[in-house]
């Protein structure tokens, strides 16, 4: 496990009743997902194995990167997530799920 190297992978997937991720009802989920990888192709691997345990399936991968240690910004209000995310991912090695918008959510906001 390099924990050094932290993968942020900003996604869209589908969510099947059963999913653990699935607590609305919802058809599919946007997310970002935060593991330790040595490289992006493993960071891939990794984060598909993720969405098969929780019986997801992805739709879209809108950005893939590695996390800097001087912090991840963009121009929305989840880079703090993302920071706190990688912060416990480096100290730990397990992946981390955060920001997650469903459809159904979206639909009542």
């Amino acid at each position: 496990m390099d924990t050094q190297k932290v993968w942020i992978i900003d996604h869209k997937a589908t969510l099947s009743e059963d999913s653990p991720m699935n607590l609305d009802g919802s058809s599919w989920i946007l997310g970002v997902c935060v593991l330790s990888a040595a490289n992006e192709a493993h960071a891939l691997e990794k984060f598909n194995e993720f969405l098969k345990r929780d019986k997801m399936k992805l739709i879209e991968i809108y950005d893939l990167q590695k996390h800097s240690i001087d912090n991840f910004k963009d121009n929305s209000n989840r880079s703090s997530q993302i920071n706190n995310a990688a912060r416990m991912v480096r100290e730990d090695g397990k992946a981390c799920y955060v920001y997650a918008r469903t459809s159904e959510s979206m639909r009542q906001g």
